[in-house]
Parts: structure tokens; sequence; C-alpha cells
């Protein structure tokens, strides 16, 4: 099979991706599998469902390097400028409103809560594991997505220069963060600096990096396999197979945790989004269907506000049936990316995004 040389602007199926990718996360917080009917296999399966978050860093990597890697040199402002536009309006909004409700519930704020606040709005929480999950509690990946882009613009460089450094860096990357985890582990490090292994997921970005410069080399890859159902087969295995893996091996440990992410990155994650670009299969006409991309699209608040006051809200409230404060967080999405989240995004982009070269 040999894959097309066009270089495309926009993917529908990668995007209707990231809806499949959001409610796996939901469906793991939320499981309506606890029940003692269901077996224990299924369960194991449901746990595993965090590589949503994984699902979305390979996808990041893969984006940022498609659209500007070959930037030369990189329009610095406006790059920025569409990163914050992209992911902050809507962060700050909801961290607001989570800190907002939380104190009119408790009717206390002290220096704690301050340094929480900070901590969430300068996207740098996961940073301590004291503050990891305070605030949106799953906002701790966007200190990943945080850092990746604003060190991306170097990696570029230097892949550059020498493709070696696609394959180095993420070792060098894992080795530095290690190293500062132990120089920073001693009784007085109060908030737990860089106590958190974050660091081992640099290698799921770098596996979105590589993808994106196999398409922009336009090479002509002759597959005698598909790389759809490669990829679906690998992630199956893992979704199947983690729980008795972590019995044997320790991947809790950091470069546990950094080799097993390179295993789900590089020949899972990567040849499924691979697959979804170039392969014609009833996957990619599902995930590039309106309804899916729509979905996609307004996926980001979706994760932002699955877990936290809004689910509770309704919960408590309205209904306390899963699918159907599923259902309604998908429509709360969706109202919040038209009326909200698109229109800031567009007169950020528009008002701060000069074309001027830096």
């Amino acid at each position: 099979m040999t894959q097309s040389q066009t270089i495309k602007h926009f993917f529908p199926a990668l995007t209707g991706y990231r809806a499949i990718a959001a409610w796996m996360i939901f469906v793991y917080h939320f499981t309506p599998f606890n029940s003692p009917k269901y077996p224990e296999w299924i369960k194991r399966i449901i746990w595993e469902f965090h590589i949503g978050v994984d699902m979305f860093f390979v996808l990041s990597g893969f984006l940022i390097t498609y659209r500007y890697f070959n930037d030369r040199p990189v329009h610095l402002k406006k790059y920025l400028v569409n990163r914050i536009a992209r992911i902050y309006p809507m962060y700050f909004l909801i961290t607001a409103a989570v800190f907002v409700v939380g104190y009119l519930q408790n009717q206390n704020w002290g220096t704690e809560k301050t340094y929480e606040l900070l901590t969430s709005v300068t996207m740098t929480k996961a940073l301590f594991s004291s503050f990891f999950l305070k605030g949106i509690p799953q906002g701790w990946t966007l200190t990943l997505e945080e850092m990746f882009y604003l060190t991306a613009p170097l990696y570029f460089i230097l892949i550059r220069k020498s493709k070696k450094w696609l394959y180095t860096l993420p070792f060098v990357l894992f080795i530095a963060f290690a190293a500062l985890k132990f120089i920073f582990d001693f009784p007085a490090n109060k908030y737990g600096f860089l106590q958190t292994n974050i660091h081992a997921y640099i290698i799921e970005f770098f596996a979105g990096i590589g993808l994106a410069l196999l398409l922009l080399s336009k090479r002509s890859v002759k597959l005698k396999f598909s790389a759809t159902w490669l990829g679906i087969g690998i992630i199956l295995f893992y979704l199947l197979s983690r729980h008795g893996f972590a019995q044997i091996f320790n991947l809790k440990s950091d470069i546990g945790r950094f080799l097993e992410m390179a295993f789900l990155s590089i020949l899972g994650i990567a040849p499924l989004l691979w697959g979804l670009i170039h392969e014609n299969t009833f996957l990619k006409r599902l995930l590039s269907a309106k309804t899916m991309v729509l979905l996609g699209k307004s996926s980001y608040i979706f994760y932002l506000i699955h877990k936290g006051f809004i689910p509770v809200l309704i919960n408590d409230y309205i209904w306390d049936n899963k699918l159907f404060i599923f259902i309604l967080l998908n429509i709360i999405s969706i109202l919040l990316f038209i009326w909200i989240e698109e229109p800031l995004n567009h007169y950020i982009r528009k008002k701060f995004g000069s074309t001027k070269r830096t």
C-alpha cells in the first residue's frame, strides 16, 4: 500500500480521535463497571483507560511538529500566541470557577489555597506533588503540554541539525529530570518540587514528533499490513496485559514508566495515528464524520469539566446516571466551544498573533 504524498493541513479523523481519548478518561474516572456482577478482567481493562492522556500527548507532539517544524525561522510570537489562545482562556475560566465554587462551599482561604491557585493559573502545578491534583484535578497534564510547547522550537533546531537528536533527546531529557528529582529530594522540599515522574512522558511527545517528520519527509512508505489495526492491536494488548506485567515489573518506577510509555506510544498510538491519516478504514470514516469532528473540537472543554464541580452538581441535583452525565457534559462542552472557546481563540490570534518573524 503506497501512502499519499499530499501534505494536508487538517485531519478530520484525528479530531474525532480526540473525542475518543477524552471519553476514555471519563470512563476511567467514572467507570460504570464497579458492580460485582461484572468480571474482574473488565474492571482491569477500564482501569487502564488512563491511556487517553497518552493518546493526547502523542497527538500533541505530532500536530505541533507537523505545523511548525518547517517554519524557518520560527514565527515565535505567533507560535506562542496560537498556543496560548488554544489552551489558556478556557483553562483559566474553568480554573477560576473551580476556586470560586470551592470558596463558596468552604468559606475558607489560606496560604495553601493561594499557592494552589498560583500553581494552577500558571499551569505549573504538576511540578509540585502537593498541588498535583489541586484546582482542576486532571489539569496536571497541561503542565506537560506547556513545557513541551515552550521547548519544542528548541528541539526542532537540534533535530534539523542532526536527526540523531530525535532519538537521543528523549533519553537526555529523561535522565536530566531524573537527576533533578534526585537533587531536590530532601526534607526541606516542602511542596515536593519535581518529585513526580512527569519527565517519563517526554517519550510520547517525541513519538508524535517522529511521526510528523515521517509525513513531512514525503517519503513513499509501503506497508504490507494495516497500521490502523496494528496500533489498535498493540493498544488492546496493553489494556489486557498491563495488570499482569505490573505484577512482575515495577512499572511505577521512573524507568519502568518511561519504557512502558515508549512501548505504547511508538508501537501502538503512533501507528494508529498513521493509519487514521493514510488508510481508508471504517474507523477513519467514523472519526471523520461531522458529529465526531465537532465532539473532537469540544473535547478539550469536556476534558477540563468532566471531573469537578459540574458533574458533581449534575449528579446531586439532576440525575446520578453516568450515561446521562456523560451526554450532558458533551452538550455543555459543545455549547461552551461554540459560544466561548472558539470566539476567544480567534480573537486572541487576530489581536496578538503578529506575523513578524522573531
